[in-house]
């Protein structure tokens, strides 16, 4: 994974500069049995819908005066991932670079899925409301509102086993892990398919997050940076927090991939909830005493 070169990367330039300071001052050293990672339980329960909204006209045919006649038209999509992710063993560091100096090139290490996720509950589903037209020229109108409805099945093994890090340039800000994996769409519908749909939708989920955000959608931030959550679990055998995975309300925009600026606008945004929970197994400490 290329974060976790970044993070090695640097994590080799501070302990050379660190124990560089420490040679002048007179070398400290890091004592045998210093906990420096934990294997832990974690259990992440989501809860979190993304939804689009799209206003426009379509033309149906021309006025007796020669004008062009116009329908409105709109759609109301959801996506809506309820599930728990579990996983059974993770390596996660529980000291960092400033703690283990010249010791992090030996000790540092990136959190590690040691045993595969799999999806314990899920309750997903998505929906399509919209309406279309019927009727030529001066007779065209608005149909009544139609709705499409899909669960949303993880496919089994599918659930993803990658802890991503999330940089401020130099160190880790933030640790993500995705509940989405590979899902199998069950319903019908006559303006699209489920897979289509859940596509597109998931493609305009990612346009609401710039970059240098640490969640996109549905990811969830498992660890808040150095000296963050991993940490606590050094003293702490359990550690619990949530999460708000909203996104600001969306503005009127162009947010679809298949929406022209002139045929209308679109609305997007994300809402929900997520909980985290990180049970230690067991600590992982020093063998020796390292210089630092």
């Amino acid at each position: 994974m290329v974060a976790g070169v970044v993070v090695v990367a640097l994590v080799a330039v501070v302990a050379v500069a660190f124990a560089g300071g420490a040679a002048a001052k007179g070398r400290s050293v890091l004592p045998a049995g210093f906990p420096y990672a934990a294997e832990v339980q974690a259990t992440i329960r989501y809860d979190g819908t993304y939804t689009r909204d799209t206003a426009g006209t379509v033309a149906c045919g021309t006025s007796s005066e020669g004008a062009a006649v116009m329908a409105p038209v709109h759609t109301h999509e959801t996506a809506h991932f309820e599930r728990t992710l579990f996983f059974s063993h993770l390596t996660v560091p529980v000291a960092g670079p400033g703690e283990l100096g010249a010791a992090a090139a030996k000790l540092g290490l990136e959190p590690t899925v040691t045993t595969p996720g799999r999806i314990k509950a899920d309750h997903s589903s998505m929906e399509l409301e919209y309406t279309s037209t019927e009727g030529e020229n001066e007779a065209c109108h608005a149909t009544p509102p139609a709705t499409c409805y899909w669960s949303l099945l993880p496919v089994p093994g599918s659930a993803t086993q990658a802890i991503v890090a999330h940089h401020n340039g130099t160190v880790p800000t933030y640790w993500t892990i995705s509940v989405l994996g590979d899902n199998s769409t069950t319903g019908e519908c006559p303006v699209n398919n489920g897979p289509a749909q859940l596509a597109a939708l998931l493609e305009d989920a990612g346009r609401l997050y710039p970059p240098e955000l640490a969640e996109g959608f549905p990811d969830v931030t498992i660890s808040r940076g150095l000296g963050g959550d991993f940490h606590r679990l050094r003293k702490d055998p359990k550690v619990t927090f949530e999460l708000d995975v909203s996104t600001p309300a969306g503005t009127t925009h162009n947010c679809s991939t298949h929406l022209n600026p002139e045929e209308g606008t679109c609305t997007d945004a994300v809402t929900g909830r997520a909980e985290v929970e990180l049970r230690r197994l067991s600590l992982y400490k020093s063998k020796k005493t390292y210089p630092r």
